[in-house]
């Protein structure tokens, strides 16, 4: 993420809207002390500079959001809008697009999300991508996956039973993307039609699983009877 602000300090640009991949909590440990020293601000007290997370950022939060940003900063300076999101509905992220294509002058978001690709394309197109550092050890995630592809098909459904109950879309996600690391590797001397149907689904599920509404255990429940 320093990048992005080593690019500041010497063009003097600062992109408007920002999507930075990772976890909520990691990220702005990061981020905002990065903010803090690049720019020259204070985050604590200071009522230009937000932080919210929300489950998922509904249709309502968007437009409170666009309502909120066209007001003029308190200090004369940056507004900073930094939002994390596990799921990011459609219809807010179509409420947000002429929000984050003309903000108000000097005001800038950054978006952190699981994965970009859950993004509109028209959305995508008006922001810049950055993926956070991967520092953070992810043994649960790593761990899970591997008992996950050991199981048998039985105690695949019992592991998913339990990991529904823990209501962590994020850690489905981080699961997901493990299984697909380790069936990588067993793919590389099969036919491509038959890697690429798996590694399609899986896919396909972990964007299902940033929809608002989709049954994580049916999701998941697919990918066990599949691989």
């Amino acid at each position: 993420m320093d990048n992005i602000f080593e690019h500041y300090k010497k063009t003097g640009y600062l992109h408007h809207a920002y999507v930075i991949e990772g976890l909520h909590e990691d990220v702005v440990r990061v981020l905002v002390p990065t903010i803090e020293r690049h720019l020259g601000i204070t985050a604590k007290g200071n009522p230009d500079f937000s932080i919210t997370r929300h489950e998922s950022f509904s249709i309502d939060e968007a437009r409170a959001l666009k309502d909120i940003e066209k007001r003029s900063a308190w200090g004369g300076g940056k507004k900073i809008y930094i939002i994390g999101a596990i799921t990011f509905p459609l219809e807010a992220q179509n409420a947000l697009l002429k929000t984050l294509e003309d903000p108000t002058e000097g005001t800038h978001f950054f978006i952190i999300l699981p994965r970009a690709e859950i993004l509109l394309p028209t959305l995508r197109s008006r922001v810049l991508v950055v993926a956070a550092d991967e520092n953070t050890p992810d043994e649960e995630a790593k761990d899970l996956a591997t008992k996950f592809l050991e199981a048998n098909l039985e105690n695949r459904f019992v592991l998913i039973k339990r990991l529904v109950e823990k209501k962590d879309r994020e850690l489905f996600r981080r699961m997901l993307d493990h299984i697909e690391k380790k069936l990588y590797a067993r793919f590389k001397n099969k036919p491509d039609t038959e890697a690429g149907k798996v590694f399609s689904e899986i896919y396909q599920v972990k964007l299902y699983l940033a929809t608002r509404g989709a049954s994580p255990k049916m999701l998941l429940e697919h990918i066990a009877m599949i691989v």
